[in-house]
């Protein structure tokens, strides 16, 4: 009897409920993944398919799929056989069991990459039967930077700045004040190349609105996940670092500016007084020092 003879017959034994049947009773695949970059040797992925199936049964094949591509198959005569995406990446000597239609069920994937992230089936089929089970799974690569700042602005705000960097899948962020959710920009997010986000939000609120000390936090999380980061810091209005300000600017161009005036006029009248050159240099030098370092060569040219 032929393949094609053979499923034609199981089927037909199937709809009348006169055979038995391949069936899937237990599909383990974990709902996330947190892989390691650090670790050298990160512990393997298992996928496992649990079934039942009669040893009588013909034709045997499992294979699993991701997002509807096939990536791995065993049939119990041969090897486990991993397909291109999953060349080099499954350990096909890998045993779950010692049955012989159970021995490789399961597939052992060695360093996982972000994108192995989706839909993962088992199929398990006879000529007689199929069976097939599906589950998601998110292969989650932790953030090598996560950070939480704030500062003082120039025009009276106070700036919270929460980012994290080389993380997937996409996160979210939130801010929150005192245990409330704090208003801020949408998120802002880059994909590189390595298919990793750089991800931050910002917001703004006036400094006489903002009591000392206050607990500012920042919450991390991957949706769909049990993935959960946390930042905290607690503001205390004597911390605060300011960024340069039009204010101090001003100020400190108006010290420049106001300095040659003022040698001048030192430098007419000590020249009325009838000081020698030399000694009314010295005194002005003396001076300078003193006022602005800058102001030297209009101070020397006037005497």
């Amino acid at each position: 009897m032929d393949k094609r003879t053979g499923m034609k017959i199981g089927l037909l034994c199937v709809l009348l409920g006169v055979c038995s049947a391949v069936k899937i009773i237990n599909l383990k695949v974990p709902s996330t993944y947190l892989l390691d970059q650090t670790s050298k040797t990160p512990d393997p992925l298992i996928l496992d398919c649990e079934y039942e199936v009669d040893e009588s049964e013909k034709g045997f094949v499992l294979k699993w799929l991701l997002d509807g591509q096939p990536v791995y198959q065993w049939i119990p005569s041969k090897n486990p056989f991993p397909f291109q995406s999953f060349k080099n990446r499954v350990d096909t000597s890998y045993v779950v069991s010692q049955e012989h239609l159970h021995k490789h069920r399961a597939m052992a994937i060695i360093k996982p990459l972000a994108n192995f992230t989706g839909e993962y089936m088992c199929i398990v089929q006879t000529y007689a039967s199929i069976d097939r089970k599906s589950a998601k799974l998110k292969i989650i690569v932790r953030e090598s930077k996560f950070d939480l700042s704030y500062y003082l602005n120039g025009d009276g705000y106070i700036t919270v700045d929460c980012h994290a960097r080389d993380i997937s899948p996409l996160p979210e962020l939130q801010i929150r004040i005192n245990y409330e959710l704090f208003e801020t920009e949408n998120l802002k997010s880059v994909q590189g190349e390595n298919g990793l986000y750089n991800v931050s939000i910002s917001g703004r609120i006036r400094k006489d609105q903002l009591e000392s000390p206050a607990m500012i936090e920042c919450l991390l999380s991957i949706p769909e996940t049990n993935y959960n980061k946390r930042r905290s810091t607690t503001y205390y209005e004597s911390h605060l670092k300011t960024t340069t300000t039009t204010v101090a600017t001003t100020t400190t161009v108006e010290m420049l500016q106001a300095a040659p005036e003022n040698l001048q006029k030192k430098g007419k009248a000590l020249a009325q007084a009838g000081l020698p050159l030399p000694g009314c240099c010295f005194f002005l030098l003396v001076s300078l020092f003193s006022c602005a370092f800058s102001s030297y060569t209009f101070a020397f040219q006037t005497c």
